[in-house]
């Protein structure tokens, strides 16, 4: 039976992912009274924040102002890691790859240059002789970002929650929220358990934000991306301490031709301990409660396409796959902002 007893907090935090979780460690650590809500078990593979790992990257190419952002965002992933002794962020670099002309390469440098952040002009010769897994074609060009790199995704996501809960947040999972009201200086937030209450809210429920926001008609998509990782036939070519992350720009489909399912790009990761070599490209629009999460022999041949072509020692058996959801606004931009009614 549902309790209708309301539970008082400082801010009640609704989702769980890293966002959510980062927001719940922090707003905990400050001193206030937190209440996390999560719709799924804990460590579910439902949302954007699941898996072994994601790229990190100081120079962000959407725009600028991202940086100093990322800067302090830095700051805290050490703090972090000091405070819980555990490995969580790790700086081998990044590889941007694209042909003369690349978008990509050009959003890259003008951040980089207007945030004073040093980067490597490379050549296709510089990259196979730094990196020998890769193959460039040439005439292309890259760029590597020294400070940057990777995250252990879900276990940060993990590290995040565990000092939420030290610092005194609440943190309840496999609840959805039903229903949130604001008024009178309160908020109400209903699950089936129970209904909560507290003097603020933060919403970071990833692609299903639009369903809690309905009123605003955000227009937020959620897209299915879909992750392979292969087996390397020489992992110490393909491990961390001999290649960093990428992400390889081929807008017009250039370096594989007959894949138009992939055209738009290709990102990577290292294979790290009990990982093959990971790779994933731009995803789909869907229904984030109707996601297939079967990845097909036809998307596995695709990215395995890409694999080829690129770094041809990796494409040996796979290893695992993964989907998960990336939500996009129309300009691709993040909406951080107020209730324009509370």
């Amino acid at each position: 039976m549902r309790q209708t007893r309301g539970v008082t907090a400082d801010v009640i935090v609704i989702g769980l992912g890293a966002m959510g979780s980062a927001a719940a460690d922090e707003l905990a650590g400050r001193g206030h009274s937190v209440i996390g809500i999560e719709a799924f078990e804990r460590g579910h593979t439902n949302g954007s924040s699941h898996g072994a790992t994601r790229i990190v990257r100081r120079v962000i190419e959407e725009a600028p102002f991202y940086v100093p952002i990322v800067n302090e965002a830095f700051d805290r992933w050490d703090a972090l890691t000091v405070d819980t002794g555990t490995e969580l962020v790790v700086r081998n670099g990044t590889l941007r790859i694209g042909p003369p002309g690349s978008d990509l390469l050009a959003a890259f440098r003008a951040s980089a240059v207007a945030n004073g952040v040093p980067y490597d002009e490379l050549s296709p010769d510089d990259v196979s002789e730094r990196y020998p897994a890769f193959t460039v074609p040439d005439g292309w060009e890259a760029v590597f970002e020294a400070d940057a790199g990777y995250v252990y995704a879900a276990r940060a996501v993990h590290t995040l929650q565990e000092r939420a809960r030290r610092r005194g947040a609440t943190l309840h999972f496999a609840e959805p929220v039903l229903d949130w009201q604001a008024g009178l200086g309160r908020v109400a937030v209903t699950t089936p358990e129970r209904t909560y209450e507290a003097e603020r809210l933060v919403i970071t429920a990833g692609a299903w934000t639009s369903r809690l926001t309905a009123e605003l008609g955000l227009p937020l998509v959620a897209h299915r991306v879909v992750n392979a990782s292969f087996e390397p036939t020489d992992r110490a070519l393909h491990g961390p301490d001999r290649l960093p992350p990428f992400i390889i720009d081929d807008e017009d489909g250039q370096g594989i031709p007959g894949t138009p399912a992939l055209r738009g790009g290709l990102y990577g990761i290292p294979a790290v301990a009990g990982e093959g070599l990971k790779v994933g490209s731009s995803g789909t629009p869907v229904d984030p409660d109707a996601v297939d999460r079967t990845v097909t022999d036809g998307e596995i041949a695709a990215l395995r396409a890409w694999v080829e072509r690129f770094l041809p020692g990796a494409s040996g058996p796979v290893a695992s796959t993964l989907t998960c959801l990336y939500t996009k606004t129309p300009d691709e931009h993040f909406v951080i902002d107020v209730h324009p009614e509370h």
